[in-house]
């Protein structure tokens, strides 16, 4: 008889366990710290660290509004919550996260006190910076004569290719090619005279010109 009795409670006492474990809510994710004030301070932290990422799940947040002047206000997939800009003192909001980012701010000074964390797997946005279009393109020339020979330099906005030519009226009397941002040509004069160096600068589909006059005794 005892022993009957004995397997009865023993029975009765696994069933009521088992029937407390099905009727308990699910354990929350974690418990976070909202603060804003004194002071132009805005924070959202999780055992007194600074909260940059979570895992989807359900929270418990203690909001502490210390400031009249600000308010804090939680945005994101599935949440929306906020104090008023002019009321003070202690709130709790229970949430749930989901994959993606939320944001924080004071409404009255969002430039100024603001955050954001991200939830779960979020995607990473990966942007490819667009080199800046060259500049024009430009060319400049100046000469100088010793005896018969005509040293031209030349020099353009970027790297380029120079084809110089030594003019004598409308005759092309030597002419001479360079590569660069800067170079240096010569060209034999055939007699005495006025004389016009004609520069023609080409970079890819771009091209610029210019010239230097000389006289030649």
């Amino acid at each position: 008889m005892k022993k009957t009795l004995g397997v009865t409670l023993l029975l009765s006492c696994a069933g009521l366990a088992a029937a407390v474990a099905v009727a308990r809510p699910a354990s929350t994710a974690g418990t976070l710290d909202a603060n804003v004030g004194p002071g132009f301070t805005i924070t959202l932290t999780q055992n007194g660290t600074k909260v940059t990422h979570l895992d989807p799940g359900d929270y418990t947040i203690n909001v502490n509004d210390q400031a009249a002047e600000h308010n804090f206000d939680l945005t994101g997939p599935g949440v929306s919550q906020a104090t008023t800009v002019d009321g003070i003192g202690m709130t709790t909001w229970n949430v749930t996260f989901q994959t993606g980012t939320y944001t924080y701010q004071c409404d009255a000074h969002a430039s100024l006190m603001h955050g954001s964390f991200t939830v779960g797997d979020v995607p990473v946005t990966t942007t490819t910076s667009t080199p800046p279009l060259p500049g024009p393109l430009k060319a400049h020339a100046s000469a100088k004569v010793a005896g018969r020979i005509v040293s031209v330099h030349v020099t353009a906005t970027r790297s380029a290719s120079f084809a110089v030519s030594l003019w004598r009226g409308t005759a092309r009397v030597a002419h001479a090619t360079a590569k660069g941002t800067a170079a240096t040509v010569r060209l034999k004069a055939p007699k005495a005279g006025r004389y016009v160096a004609k520069v023609v600068a080409t970079a890819g589909a771009k091209t610029a010109t210019a010239s230097a006059a000389v006289t030649v005794k």
